[in-house]
């Protein structure tokens, strides 16, 4: 069988420059480069082993309702050495508790709301 490793995330968001905002000064990915992908105005970030592609929506991509359920990205989960000071961190670049935080046997989680409604699960592990 093939050896599969992360590569990129790509997301696809109608602010650029608050998303750029959010990924390097929120959660600390660093900024690599402006890019275009297809046409579309876009930034490439890096977060540890995970390279972040970010770009505003084609003119052949229609727009989905925010909120409404689809299949596919459903959230990314990032592990934190202290979850209330994350959240606290994350609130002030306008991220909402969807639920928790709940205690878990072995760890501690939240899901967090962030800009243009993308979802995150902050996951803290229990020593």
């Amino acid at each position: 069988m093939s050896k599969f490793t992360t590569n990129h995330l790509h997301i696809i968001c109608a602010d650029l420059e608050n998303m750029k905002t959010f990924w390097t000064k929120g959660i600390g990915a660093a900024f690599k480069e402006d890019r275009s992908f297809g046409g579309a105005a876009g930034a490439v970030l890096q977060l540890d082993d995970l390279q972040i592609n970010l770009r505003v929506p084609k003119s052949s991509e229609a727009e989905v309702e925010p909120n409404k359920v689809s299949f596919g990205y459903d959230h990314l989960g990032l592990e934190v050495d202290d979850i209330e000071s994350a959240w606290a961190h994350l609130a002030a670049f306008g991220c909402s508790i969807e639920s928790g935080p709940t205690d878990l046997v072995d760890r501690k989680i939240i899901f967090l709301k962030g800009p243009e409604n993308i979802t995150l699960e902050l996951i803290q592990f229990l020593q």
